[in-house]
């Protein structure tokens, strides 16, 4: 039996539609939570260490693992709080590291604790206020240093990526903050340098300048990216798998 949890946990999700199939997605995450609640005396330790590297490990399934978490919480805070912790202290880690997959994994995850009310929204704007701070010291000429500009488009980027997480409890639980964030998010962009990098000066586009001149911000990726966060519409944020699970 003690391995069953382990495959329930791995599969969660999917036969469910987001992935193809036709099962019901609720029922996957009742069966899970079943059998955890059942193993939980005997294998609390083995459960906490494995579902934190099955967030790592299969990001896609956030929205479930994020929505369990969320049930455990009900009947024992301890665990999900041990939970938020060590996820917070991977993602110091992380940064300290330059680990970009796993700072963008584990605000994704953070950010679906949220949605679970496992993790309060305040937590979540301090933690994207303190990376665009981050971001727009390392551009000042006295205090920072501007030749790190990638690494604070990365922290810039990271916010934007967990906005389909993040975005819908958001802007309805603390909507002034949440807009404090894109004003901040858009006077990065604002203020950030662009030039270019001699190493790809060789590669240019048909006006003749390199590709590369407006960096990530200036992709149609990051101009996409960009527009989304502030025009897409709340109900088309809803329509991301787990949202409903909120």
């Amino acid at each position: 039996m003690s391995a069953g949890w382990r495959t329930l946990l791995l599969r969660i999700g999917d036969r469910c539609a987001e992935y193809g199939g036709s099962a019901d997605h609720k029922e996957h995450i009742e069966t899970c939570y079943g059998v955890l609640s059942r193993e939980y005396e005997h294998s609390r330790d083995a459960i906490f260490e494995f579902l934190l590297q099955c967030t790592e490990q299969l990001p896609h399934k956030i929205p479930f693992f994020g929505v369990l978490i969320g049930l455990i919480n009900l009947e024992n805070e301890d665990f999900s709080k041990a939970i938020v912790d060590t996820t917070q202290a991977n993602l110091q880690d992380a940064l300290h590291n330059e680990n970009r997959d796993r700072i963008r994994i584990l605000l994704r995850f953070l950010s679906g604790l949220m949605c679970s009310k496992v993790v309060v929204p305040s937590s979540i704007i301090e933690t994207f206020e303190t990376l665009l701070s981050s971001a727009v010291t390392i551009l000042d000429d006295e205090t920072g240093n501007p030749s790190w500009q990638p690494r604070a488009d990365f922290y810039v980027y990271c916010i934007l990526a967990s906005l389909p997480w993040a975005g819908p409890e958001l802007f309805e639980q603390v909507p002034d903050e949440f807009e404090r964030v894109l004003f901040g998010i858009q006077s990065y962009i604002s203020i950030r340098r662009h030039f270019d990098d001699i190493a790809f000066s060789v590669f240019e586009t048909d006006e003749g300048h390199s590709p590369n001149k407006k960096g990530v911000f200036g992709s149609h990726l990051g101009k996409h990216a960009w527009a989304w966060a502030l025009g897409l519409d709340v109900a088309v944020w809803r329509s991301f798998p787990g949202e409903d699970s909120n």
